[in-house]
């Protein structure tokens, strides 16, 4: 990587003043902010491995966790609003790119349907209609963990995202493992705040009002959303271009080798956003 300080790609981790959990990677003149729905940092650390070739491409990137203790009733809107509001506080009202994951990418549909001057260009990863059956697992899995019952949580998950386990004993061990690693994420009450969030949120109001280009890369075999959710989401965004990846799913959109390049061209064809004050 030639012109690139490999020191700086190591993580840094930090809190701003408003309590969100950053990790930083790369020393770039460009600003990238990624947004995590985890709230711990370990969590934003392991993140960084995916963004290292955005770092490698010039940028500093903020993998930035949504606000911890979050109170019941808070929306998809509120959390997009805090970015906006570190955005101006931190990052001078504006960032070259936004990449959302996840309930991340949800949060980055209502950033670029409500803040859409405080970011240049926006890639959305995972992240769509989610299907009723997948919402209602993520519900009923946080049920559960804020319950204390974090065996019953895991299978739960292993339902839905392996509904194909067959092996004797297997599946509650992975179920164990899937509540453990999203306990290292963040809390119970954060994770069923999101889940609530996400349940409350209605794509069909959001996505017509975003007005700037949107790159959506979504994995075929996503478990949260199916093919057709996908493309129904990108036809709602007025501009978008979808990426499906075949035989790829909900993580492995953002790992795969062609996020990156993607993401990169993408960014080469269009136009930044216009400032909110233009």
């Amino acid at each position: 990587m030639p012109g690139v300080n490999l020191t700086m790609l190591r993580p840094r981790r930090g809190t701003f003043p408003n309590g969100m959990a950053y990790a930083r990677l790369g020393d770039g003149p460009k600003t990238l902010l990624w947004l995590s729905g985890a709230t711990r940092g370990p969590m934003l650390v392991m993140m960084t491995q995916v963004a290292r070739p955005f770092a490698s491409a010039g940028y500093t990137v903020w993998l930035v966790s949504t606000r911890p203790n979050m109170p019941v009733g808070r929306t998809l809107d509120d959390m997009a609003a805090d970015y906006a509001g570190l955005i101006d506080e931190q990052f001078g009202g504006r960032v070259d790119l936004v990449i959302g994951h996840s309930t991340g990418g949800l949060i980055g549909f209502c950033l670029a349907a409500g803040h859409p001057g405080s970011f240049a260009h926006t890639v959305i990863a995972g992240a769509g209609l989610w299907n009723e059956r997948s919402d209602q697992a993520n519900l009923e899995f946080s049920r559960l963990l804020v319950a204390g019952r974090t065996r019953a949580a895991g299978e739960r998950a292993v339902r839905l995202l392996a509904p194909e386990t067959r092996v004797p004993g297997l599946a509650p061990l992975l179920g164990v493992l899937v509540a453990w690693g999203s306990l290292a994420t963040a809390s119970a009450q954060d994770l069923l705040a999101a889940a609530e969030a996400m349940h409350r949120f209605d794509p069909q109001d959001v996505l017509p009002r975003i007005g700037v280009p949107v790159l959506l890369v979504v994995g075929d075999n996503d478990m949260y959303l199916d093919k057709g959710e996908a493309e129904q989401a990108a036809h709602l965004i007025p501009s978008c271009t979808l990426r499906m990846y075949p035989h790829t799913n909900h993580f492995g959109a953002i790992t795969s080798p062609k996020f990156a390049p993607d993401a990169l061209e993408f960014i080469r064809q269009h136009q930044p956003a216009p400032p909110a004050d233009s």
